[in-house]
């Protein structure tokens, strides 16, 4: 797959459904035991919340550039509150997001994961939420989600429904839900939660991982032919058109109704957290599958997509520039470049902070490109997650160097320095120093030669 079938997706118009959790993080350190019990002490650094559940996949969607209604409820708790700030925040900063299907019933209540990190790692994880039963949708709310997904069908592309069994998604929802979409042709992709997906019968597919699979159908999946049969089992019982099914390490595996399969397996990495990754396969899924990519494309973007997820700390998102840049893909046309103008990267790194992604920052001419820039570029690279250099324009080049300077024009040395595989983003700036550049980016890191 090459960079550029990846940047010059469409950006589909895409209904999401489904349960929307808080998921709050507690940062860290743990330095001692306490003497109370034997169990570690977390002295609290910072505290944040994320979009969780479906609106992760929300917040997927909206990263990989796909237009997005959002349909749920939410309650007159402090989760819904903050669910509600995020869509909120995420609409000023995007612009493509309509929340306005997001439903207040005072008897819901949302869920909340929090989780506590110390040293990039999960050491505790406390759930508050009430149980699918006492917190079931209302007749009255499943009419209203009904009279907004009917309202809104005509315009989308494609309808994802991410059930989390917190009691949205209702047997009267997903029959509703799925007739419309049959009605109208609109395919419906589903992340499925629980131990009976006959629930989901009718929908275009399913994204079920290995150990929903193993419940849903009762085959223990431990070799091919079981991964074949269990696949089988789904597509009959659920009179589904395909099913993709997430594997972890090995991968993702498709199999449609007329029995055609595809797999494709994962790429060495080095794991972090899998938390949300299945949401950000789905997203993946539901804006290859409305840009018509091949089934085989379609499964290889998304695998490239939880790769780089898997990379990150919590519950995260994925842009297509990431995953041009971190699979090290080459585009054959300049359809893509890292050179972005000023609005163009404050989004991007607006999407590595809410990440926890640190960036750095170096800056210079790069007329002439030696063995000491590759050094001093790599070295600026190590320091972080992302780098972000700064190129002077020819302008502020012959301010500089003379008016012999520079030898190279602006777009001929960043079209080098795209191609050198430390750099993920190149921003070209006028002033004889970048100080103006760095107080809008804020890098974590500022590196100038070996500093």
């Amino acid at each position: 797959m090459n960079a550029d079938l990846i940047y010059n997706l469409p950006s589909p118009r895409v209904i999401v459904m489904g349960d929307f959790i808080l998921d709050r993080y507690v940062w860290g350190d743990v330095n001692r035991i306490s003497p109370e019990a034997p169990i570690q002490i977390l002295n609290v650094q910072r505290e944040e919340n994320r979009l969780g559940g479906a609106g992760n996949v929300v917040h997927n969607l909206i990263t990989l550039g796909a237009k997005v209604i959002a349909l749920g409820l939410i309650g007159p708790d402090y989760a819904s509150s903050q669910i509600t700030k995020l869509l909120h925040s995420l609409r000023k900063t995007y612009h493509t997001i309509d929340y306005t299907g997001l439903i207040t019933d005072k008897n819901y209540i949302s869920p909340i994961k929090e989780r506590m990190i110390a040293h990039n790692q999960q050491v505790l994880r406390v759930d508050k939420e009430i149980s699918s039963e006492k917190n079931r949708i209302s007749s009255v709310s499943e009419r209203k989600l009904i009279k907004h997904i009917s309202l809104n069908l005509k315009e989308v592309d494609i309808v994802i429904l991410s059930d989390y069994d917190k009691g949205i998604l209702s047997k009267t929802v997903l029959e509703k839900v799925i007739s419309l979409c049959r009605r109208y042709n609109k395919p419906v992709l589903i992340g499925p939660k629980g131990t009976d997906f006959s629930k989901y019968y009718g929908a275009t597919a399913i994204v079920p991982n290995r150990s929903e699979t193993e419940e849903a159908t009762g085959v223990e999946i431990d070799d091919p032919e079981c991964l074949r049969g269990a696949a089988k089992l789904l597509l009959k019982r659920c009179g589904l058109d395909f099913v993709v099914i997430t594997l972890g390490p090995k991968g993702l595996y498709f199999m449609d109704k007329k029995g055609r399969t595809y797999s494709d397996p994962s790429r060495h990495r080095d794991v972090y957290d899998v938390t949300g990754a299945g949401d950000t396969v789905l997203a993946t899924l539901g804006i290859a599958f409305a840009s018509r990519l091949s089934y085989a494309d379609a499964l290889h973007l998304a695998n490239l997509a939880a790769g780089v997820v898997v990379s990150k700390i919590g519950t995260a998102t994925v842009s297509r520039e990431e995953i041009i840049s971190r699979n090290n893909l080459v585009p054959a046309r300049s359809g893509f470049s890292k050179l972005k103008v000023m609005k163009e990267l404050l989004k991007e790194l607006h999407n590595h902070r809410a990440n926890q992604q640190k960036f750095v920052f170096t800056n210079g001419c790069f007329d002439i490109i030696h063995p000491g820039h590759i050094k001093v570029l790599e070295f600026a690279r190590a320091q972080g997650d992302i780098l972000v250099v700064g190129l002077n324009s020819d302008k502020s080049v012959r301010k500089i160097k003379g008016a012999n300077r520079p030898i190279f024009k602006q777009k001929e040395r960043a079209k080098v320095l795209s191609a050198i595989s430390s750099v993920d983003y190149i921003v070209i700036f006028d002033e004889p120093t970048p100080i103006n550049l760095i107080k809008q980016i804020k890098p974590h890191v500022l590196v100038k030669g070996a500093d």
